[in-house]
């Protein structure tokens, strides 16, 4: 959901600029530019940052590898390529 129209700032990059170090609407507002134009989001981003400073951080789980087993193939024998005529002639 967009917070702040005059930007194109929404909820989550907020959420991701808290989870980066920001800590105020100061610091959002150098970062985004939010409350420079109209300032009529800054109560609404000032009430989703309270939320995400009490909020436990959103942990980032990294996709696991891939398990070998699962997706290891069994090698596909290649046949040997026949010889072609070439296109070109060398002169000796």
């Amino acid at each position: 959901m967009y917070l702040c129209i005059c930007k194109s700032v929404s909820d989550q990059q907020i959420r991701q600029a808290v989870d980066q170090g920001a800590r105020t609407v100061g610091a959002l507002s150098i970062q985004f530019g939010i409350g420079r134009d109209c300032g009529k989001c800054l109560d609404s981003i000032s009430e989703w940052l309270d939320i995400c400073l009490t909020a436990p951080p959103v942990p980032i789980n990294p996709a696991p590898p891939p398990d070998p087993v699962k997706t290891a193939s069994p090698p596909v024998p290649v046949a040997p390529t026949p010889a072609r005529a070439a296109w070109f002639t060398i002169d000796p």
